[in-house]
């Protein structure tokens, strides 16, 4: 089965920031939310035990990204995610990069050259200042970057669909 993986993190490297949200879509949307170290570990021990019987894992930009800030994430807090070297996976953001010759090639990018459009606006660098407010008891802060994790995982799918009902993947 495949499955689609995103995270929010407060920084862009791992010994910078850590985890706040963890989503992968298989069925539907799963959605973890990490506001502490504690939860930041139950969330990489979750999505271990959530990726088994995965046959390809789809990211965006998951091979720069999400995966290496994954695996070190979970060996600083002593998870195993040795699952994530054994499941293929599909990075689209670099497959449209070699076979799509687009101007931009942010998710939000792709996804409204096919007609997509996001309903909430966010930047990814909103992350950490929302961070900073979920942390002291802001439910609609913590809200907002669920619904962004959310919102990517349903582009990331939706662009992976178009891609796969016209062009070999």
């Amino acid at each position: 089965m495949d499955a689609y993986l995103d995270i929010e993190t407060t920084g862009k490297r791992a010994d910078e920031g850590r985890v706040v949200v963890i989503g992968l879509w298989k069925e539907r949307p799963l959605i973890r939310l990490c506001l502490t170290l504690r939860e930041e570990r139950g969330a990489l021990e979750w999505l271990a035990q959530q990726l088994e019987g995965v046959t390809c894992l789809v990211t965006w930009f998951g091979s720069g990204f999400d995966l290496p800030f994954l695996k070190a994430r979970a060996a600083l807090q002593g998870v195993n995610l040795r699952i994530l070297n054994r499941i293929p996976g599909l990075d689209l953001c670099e497959w449209c990069r070699r076979n799509l010759l687009l101007s931009k090639y942010s998710l939000e990018a792709v996804a409204e050259f096919f007609g997509m459009r996001r309903r909430v606006p966010f930047e990814g660098g909103d992350v950490g200042a929302l961070f900073k407010l979920a942390s002291s008891g802001d439910r609609r802060a913590a809200g907002r970057i669920v619904e962004h994790c959310r919102e990517d995982l349903y582009l990331l799918r939706e662009t992976h669909r178009r891609l796969s009902s016209t062009l070999e993947l």
